[in-house]
């Protein structure tokens, strides 16, 4: 796995139009074991929101409904961002609105609700629920972002690299962290030690462990570096005021190798 450098660039208003449609998993997590089911999927196609449930949830033990989708068989269609997940976009009214969008790397002047919710995951204090973009294919490559997970975790964690624990101080953490430019380069390191998760992929910078990407993204990058060139770089970095899940989103991009796409399969497919 290797990498580039990718810039922030945000899109014109006609980009946006033509980008519009997108599609999040809906995730949930144990509140106990901790562990993260996919659910459901959101989509926008530019016009209507949509949400069903898909056939993982019956994986998801202890699951119960999310509120206002009580149908696990029914396919939800709205013309405005449903409740759940609107209420987790920042209102523009709030004095720390500004801050927290220009964290997610958008412009305040004209982020919308569904672009917040598709930087930020969603996450809100004490909640089970988080939201992760499809990664799309445009143009012959497959790109997504990413927030880099279990920063605050690493000093601790002492995480194998090549057969080898890596040891990385809160102090040298900072300063790896404080180092990074949007377009900075990062770089991908499967842990197959991790007793968490073997299919865990670090994140490096400047050769030091900054963080994972998510575990719902593991499978499947696993599935396409085994084919194809996978790049990865910063797009936004925070500083140490942000919390620790908003440090470092990243940007993964790859040639989108003969149909590959994320999140597909039977477990992926609708409940009905």
């Amino acid at each position: 796995m290797s990498v580039i450098a990718v810039h922030d660039r945000r899109p014109a208003p006609a980009d946006r139009a033509r980008g519009a449609a997108s599609e999040l998993v809906v995730a949930w997590q144990h509140p106990v074991a901790r562990q993260i089911y996919p659910v459901g999927m959101l989509r926008f196609d530019g016009v209507e929101y949509t949400f069903h449930y898909i056939r993982a949830v019956q994986d998801a033990s202890g699951f119960r409904p999310l509120l206002g989708f009580g149908d696990l068989t029914h396919t939800y269609r709205s013309d405005r961002l449903f409740p759940l997940f609107s209420q987790r976009a920042l209102d523009p009214r709030r004095p720390d609105y500004v801050r927290h969008v220009a964290s997610l790397g958008l412009d305040p002047a004209d982020a919308t609700p569904w672009e917040q919710i598709t930087r930020s995951s969603g996450r809100r204090n004490g909640d089970t629920l988080q939201l992760f973009p499809v990664p799309r294919s445009v143009g012959g490559r497959i790109t997504c972002s990413f927030l880099v997970h279990g920063i605050r975790h690493m000093p601790e964690n002492r995480p194998v690299i090549g057969g080898s624990p890596s040891a990385i101080s809160a102090e040298r953490l900072e300063s790896v962290l404080c180092e990074l430019q949007p377009g900075s380069p990062l770089r991908l390191a499967p842990e197959p030690t991790n007793t968490r998760n073997p299919e865990a992929i670090l994140v490096l910078a400047s050769g030091q462990p900054i963080g994972y990407v998510p575990d719902l993204l593991v499978r499947d990058v696993h599935r396409l570096a085994a084919v194809e060139r996978i790049d990865v770089s910063v797009i936004r970095v925070n500083g140490p005021d942000a919390p620790a899940h908003l440090r470092v989103l990243a940007q993964l991009d790859s040639v989108a190798s003969d149909g590959f796409e994320f999140f597909r399969g039977e477990r992926w497919e609708p409940l009905d």
